[in-house]
């Protein structure tokens, strides 16, 4: 229901584990098996108290809100990477940090009711413009479409993705959160609680 980043718990240590325990064997094996992987290759995973990583799932997709929490918070030339991928010419430095945070971003779902299981569809959205939500907040669509009248319905589970961009978790949680309340549709569902985790670790609870 929602994302976040940096995750402060994501230090280089644990992050290099996830690249030789993870990563670099999967890429490995479907190498040896003759298909060699290029593309964008997700984890998701769940950290132990020993700090082992856990895989729960792997996905080979932009995966959201995890992309939308990112990708905006990213310094530019980001995609450049993408670009160099595609056209088999992407050969960084072990030691070169590809991405880099420039702000804290923090995305919430905005849920059609119903969902995951068995989302309405069809209701009317009221979606403020871009200017009354402010400069710090990107509103991405998962479940929209316009009807014949150019309004603005729900038809899928995941409705909206609001990111809100800010200096630091704390403020980008406010800022998404504040930018949620001002959109609305017959049973929206959503969490208000997304990075707290993170906000209480940086003592902004």
């Amino acid at each position: 229901m929602g994302a976040y980043c940096p995750v402060g718990i994501a230090t280089e240590a644990l992050l290099a584990r996830a690249r030789t325990e993870v990563f670099e064997p999967v890429l490995r094996e479907v190498a040896a098996q003759g298909s060699p992987y290029e593309g964008v290759l997700y984890a998701g995973l769940m950290i132990l108290p020993d700090g082992t990583p856990s895989v729960l799932e792997f996905n080979a997709r932009f995966g959201d809100p995890e992309t939308q929490v990112l990708l905006p918070a990213l310094l530019p030339g980001f995609s450049e990477h993408l670009v160099a991928i595609a056209q088999r010419r992407w050969n960084p430095v072990v030691t070169q940090q590809v991405l880099t945070i420039e702000r804290a971003a923090v995305t919430t779902v905005l849920a059609a009711r119903g969902y995951p299981d068995n989302p309405e569809k069809g209701a009317a959205i009221r979606l403020p413009e871009p200017a009354e939500l402010g400069d710090d907040v990107i509103v991405f669509h998962a479940g929209t479409y316009r009807d014949n009248e150019g309004r603005l319905r729900t038809s899928g589970g995941r409705v909206l993705n609001v990111t809100g961009l800010g200096p630091t978790v704390a403020v980008a949680a406010q800022a998404s959160r504040r930018a949620a309340e001002r959109i609305s549709f017959e049973g929206m569902t959503w969490r208000r609680d997304i990075a707290w985790r993170e906000i209480q670790r940086a003592g902004a609870a």
